[in-house]
């Protein structure tokens, strides 16, 4: 015997509606989390320079350095697992050697104090004499840790001074490996 559908079966499909008022709540309440939140994410963002790209195979090395490139202090730290080497396009800072870093390790340890304050010194002697005194380039060997380059870039953006605050080289880039 056959059965009769039921009325309660019987639908019709124009008159169907979707309700989408959910979804549009959940977006007004999305919309401005994500916007506030982008602020947060670029809080944790470290800025720094990276080199320009070398034209050509290699990069040729100029014997004569131009008259107005002496104005730059080029100023360069160097990490090795000897220490830090500082730099300028006028001279290097020695260390208590000839070859030793200018500030070596301390029992297998940084010296980032010391670094801060050999860096005052030559941003209070390079201020009026040279055009680039906000700039600093930070070599390191490829076997340096990460958190020994940030903290090397942090030790070189600012310091306190009997509760002062110096800002020494702010616009900090990051050279290529050394070889």
């Amino acid at each position: 015997m056959a059965h009769r559908p039921s009325k309660i079966m019987k639908h019709d499909i124009d008159e169907m509606h979707v309700n989408i008022t959910p979804m549009m709540n959940l977006m007004v309440v999305l919309i401005p989390l994500l916007l506030s939140s982008a602020e947060f994410v670029r809080l944790g963002i470290i800025e720094l320079n990276l080199p320009p790209a070398a034209s050509g195979e290699k990069a040729e090395i100029e014997k004569e350095i131009p008259e107005e490139q002496l104005k730059e202090l080029d100023l360069t730290v160097t990490i090795t697992d000897q220490g830090f080497f500082i730099s300028s396009s006028l001279a290097v800072l020695a260390g208590d050697e000839a070859d030793k870093p200018s500030i070596p390790m301390q029992n297998g340890q940084y010296d980032f104090d010391k670094l801060t304050e050999n860096l005052y010194e030559l941003k209070m002697k390079a201020e009026s004499k040279f055009s680039d005194t906000d700039e600093i380039i930070i070599m390191a060997e490829s076997d340096i840790t990460y958190q020994t380059i940030v903290k090397t870039m942090d030790a070189s953006r600012q310091t306190e001074i009997d509760g002062k605050e110096f800002t020494l080289f702010p616009n900090v880039s990051f050279s290529a490996r050394i070889y």
